[in-house]
């Protein structure tokens, strides 16, 4: 394979763009619209936040037991257990529909007529239903890992044994253990072809250790920038010229929870900083064990 170079033609037209944005999220417009997320209900209710998730499941609690109060109020002295005379109104079938839904069966309001037995079966079946539902999805999103990881704001272009080497950081926030942890790294850059089309380009990055059997604490990530390497031969100047953008995608499985962790980022061209290195983070306390100082993660100086 030779070494990319990228095409210097009309550069000067192309606003700066990131393929991801900081989070590792593509970015893209007119594909994703809310009523293709409601299509995938499950999808929705594992990806919301647990604040916009308990929201989401009162709505649907309320409006079954209103939606159920509608249709007890179709056979209004359906319902007993009212005072003597009394016809029950919207607020005694909205309640009777709450104490079905929940199984509570107090005794005092209960079903008198074929409308309201037959309602009253309906929406114990459906209880069922939402009571599962429900169930599965709480337990789906405490039983997902909550491995945190975290990638360094800026990679560096730093010198290792004689060669340049592209290179960034990820920690394990949390330490527990991740097994058959995997790192892939992708140059996304502008390509201009002889026609003059201009097409954004993915070019893997070879990394000197992608996989790692166990990661506990801290991996310093590095791409040798050799012949072979897409980023060979090109400065800041020309990665920016070319919109150039590393993406970065991290995988591997919680070993407590036994299920998988994926996290993405990307480094733009503000935060690949040449000739510099990053800072060491081992302090040694004049004890048996070193320790990892983390508060110096992000931190790099001139070389």
């Amino acid at each position: 394979m030779s070494a990319f170079r990228p095409r210097r033609a009309r550069s000067s037209r192309l606003r700066p763009v990131r393929l991801l944005k900081l989070d590792g999220v593509y970015r893209a417009d007119n594909i994703d619209s809310l009523i293709s997320r409601w299509r995938e209900p499950y999808r929705l209710m594992l990806s919301v936040p647990w604040p916009a998730f308990l929201l989401l499941i009162a709505m649907a609690y309320l409006g079954t037991n209103v939606l159920f109060a509608l249709l007890y109020l179709l056979d209004p002295r359906g319902i007993g257990g009212l005072p003597e005379g009394q016809v029950a109104g919207f607020s005694d079938a909205f309640f009777f529909s709450v104490q079905t839904l929940g199984s509570i069966g107090y005794g005092v309001l209960h079903p008198v007529s074929p409308v309201v037995n037959g309602l009253v079966t309906l929406q114990a079946f459906l209880s069922l239903v939402f009571t599962a539902v429900t169930t599965g999805l709480v337990f789906a999103r405490f039983s997902r890992s909550r491995a945190e990881i975290r990638f360094s704001q800026v990679a560096t272009v730093q010198p290792w044994d004689g060669m340049p080497c592209l290179t960034f950081r990820i920690a394990n926030v949390h330490h527990n253990n991740l097994v058959s942890a995997k790192v892939q790294a992708y140059l996304a850059i502008d390509e201009r072809s002889t026609e003059g089309e201009t097409m954004r380009r993915l070019h893997r990055l070879e990394l000197v250790r992608g996989q790692a059997f166990l990661f506990q604490l801290m991996w310093t990530v590095m791409h040798p920038i050799g012949p072979e390497s897409p980023l060979h031969g090109l400065g800041q100047a020309q990665l920016r010229e070319a919109h150039g953008e590393v993406l970065v995608a991290f995988e591997g499985i919680d070993e407590t929870v036994r299920s998988p962790v994926y996290k993405r980022t990307t480094y733009g061209t503000s935060q690949i900083r040449f000739d510099e290195t990053f800072v060491d983070i081992v302090r040694d306390d004049r004890s048996e064990f070193r320790c990892l100082d983390f508060s110096h993660f992000n931190d790099t100086r001139q070389r």
